[in-house]
């Protein structure tokens, strides 16, 4: 992947293979695509489930997942802003440690979104399949279904799919704020405050791993920094501004479960955002919720199918997959990896239908390696920055490390560690050549 510089674009009808993608996402966009990055079927339940398990305590659980969040976010936007391109993390892993662990870490993102990304089209089939007319859907289908919409939005072209994120990350931050609203204007707030002790504080501090992974997704959308018209000034304010508006919508719907919602009921954790929406406007609109849970689906998977395709086209054009996986349409847009993404998603979403696979299973698995990324990322900051900031990514990188080490089992680290070691072999086989 290039990771400096720039290069002349292709010609407008032109389906070029090898180029760049044209600079041309602004500020609004990025943001947009950041929040429906960032924010998934996560946001309609974890704010129940945290409550569940800390009492009024979880609101400090949020708080501190979003302190932890802060220095990665750091690490995030420096990186990109300094080497934007369509690698990702792994275009900042190949400036810091060179092209053969760049191309484990690719082959490791590519198996990452190829678990993850038909998990979330499955998660979302959940909240299709109970709208009126679709009830008797197959759950698999109905996941196929939101994919293939998703991936049409990107394969349009970039600014129908900037011009639908924007209105999807609207229409999800205002729905989840209107919740929060709507649940504290019908309890008192100020009464299910977390009290101002250490022992609440320790609590809260316990409930943190569940709602950490609310805060992950920043590092998808690093692979889209090659589109940004001026990523060095744009990507770190769109990572900032869009941290601000989840972290606020988060913290308002927390607070509105915990002062509406009785701790102990089965809704409370299962759905949390339907209860609210139940006991203080009406249950006959709860289907309202499953709308709102369909554009959160939708709007993640449009950012998903967006990073994964950028991530292949830019493998492809290192030489690591097949070189036709880079061409572009229009010199903006790599239709073919879009194609072949969404076929390869739609092979998992199969296996689910057969019982090969399941949807926990394939959520842990590509959550993990998520975190994963983040470790390498630290690693690499720590390699390219000098002073203070290398201080950052050490500290960053063994606090990853030391959480890393507590939570993940040797099935995983190996099916992590075979899919850089399978990259960096073909790399090297390739230079070999």
């Amino acid at each position: 992947m290039t990771t400096t510089g720039d290069s002349a674009a292709a010609a407008p009808s032109e389906t070029t293979e090898g180029a760049r993608l044209r600079g041309h996402l602004g500020l609004p966009g990025a943001i947009a695509l950041a929040i429906t990055i960032v924010v998934g079927s996560g946001a309609l339940v974890l704010p129940g489930i945290a409550y569940r398990q800390a009492g009024s305590a979880a609101l400090y659980a949020w708080g501190l997942a979003a302190a932890v969040t802060v220095p990665l976010l750091i690490v995030f936007a420096r990186l990109g802003a300094a080497y934007p391109g369509a690698g990702g993390v792994a275009g900042f892993v190949q400036a810091a440690f060179g092209r053969h662990l760049a191309a484990g870490v690719e082959l490791l993102t590519v198996g990452t979104f190829g678990l993850g990304i038909p998990a979330i089209a499955l998660t979302g089939a959940g909240y299709l399949t109970v709208l009126p007319g679709l009830t008797g859907l197959p759950r698999p289908a109905a996941a196929a279904l939101l994919l293939c919409v998703a991936a049409a939005v990107v394969f349009s072209g970039v600014r129908l799919s900037t011009g639908v994120q924007i209105v999807l990350a609207t229409a999800l931050t205002l729905g989840l704020l209107g919740v929060g609203v709507l649940a504290l204007t019908h309890a008192s707030p100020t009464g299910h405050l977390p009290p101002a002790t250490f022992s609440s504080l320790t609590t809260g501090a316990q409930a943190m791993g569940v709602v950490f992974f609310a805060f992950t997704g920043w590092e998808m959308l690093s692979f889209t920094t090659e589109e940004y018209a001026n990523p060095r000034r744009d990507f770190p304010r769109a990572v900032i501004l869009s941290f601000l508006i989840v972290t606020v919508m988060y913290v308002l719907l927390a607070l509105g479960v915990q002062s509406l919602l009785p701790r102990d009921a089965a809704t409370t954790a299962s759905a949390p955002i339907q209860a609210i929406v139940a006991q203080a406007a009406s249950p006959a609109v709860g289907w309202l919720v499953a709308v709102l849970g369909v554009v959160i689906i939708l709007a993640n998977l449009v950012g998903a199918v967006w990073g994964a395709s950028r991530l292949v086209m830019s493998s492809a054009r290192e030489g690591l997959l097949p070189s036709p996986l880079a061409r572009l349409h229009q010199g903006e847009n790599p239709r073919t990896a879009v194609v072949a993404c969404t076929t390869a998603f739609l092979v998992v979403i199969a296996t689910e239908a057969f019982g090969w696979s399941s949807l926990g299973g394939l959520l842990s698995v590509a959550g993990k390696n998520f975190f994963l990324l983040y470790f390498l990322c630290a690693l690499v900051y720590a390699r390219l920055f000098r002073a203070s900031h290398r201080v950052l990514g050490i500290v960053v990188s063994v606090g990853l490390a030391l959480i890393a080490g507590a939570m993940f089992g040797l099935a995983q680290l190996a099916y992590a560690a075979a899919l850089l070691a399978l990259g960096s072999a073909l790399s090297s086989m390739r230079k070999a050549r």
